[in-house]
């Protein structure tokens, strides 16, 4: 069942970012609110799914994160807020050094730090190119 919910958060997460990354039919070549909160929606989804599926791999009983040198303990709304709290300090690149990855964790906080900066670089390429030619 794990899997399955870890597919499924992949799955928003990909769709997330496959209406940023693609071409789309915006109006307007210009910076907008509507512009903004599908940005914000992106950062939400983004950070939601990673912090959900490092939530998943620690019940799983995979060690994803350790924070401040020992393994995160509590109970399920702890493991939880930790997780989402990783999320977002990677994804917007801030990186305390209090939460901290080990093993697999690694690998997958990389591939969330690359999207937090490939999302604002996306963003300003949508929000300003000429799509319509």
């Amino acid at each position: 069942m794990l899997y399955v919910l870890a597919v499924m958060i992949l799955l928003c997460m990909i769709m997330s970012l496959r209406s940023l990354f693609y071409p789309s039919k915006w109006k307007g070549h210009y910076v907008s609110f509507q512009h903004f909160f599908f940005l914000g929606m992106c950062y939400v989804t983004i950070m939601l799914g990673f912090g959900l599926l490092f939530t998943l791999l620690e019940i799983e009983g995979i060690q994803i994160l350790v924070e401040n040198g020992q393994p995160v303990s509590g109970d399920f709304y702890d493991h939880l807020f930790t997780t989402m709290y990783f999320s977002g300090i990677t994804l917007f690149s801030v990186g305390y050094g209090d939460v901290t990855p080990v093993g697999i964790g690694r690998g997958i906080a990389l591939i969330e730090s690359w999207l937090g900066y490939t999302i604002p670089a996306a963003f300003v390429v949508k929000s300003f190119l000429n799509q319509d030619k």
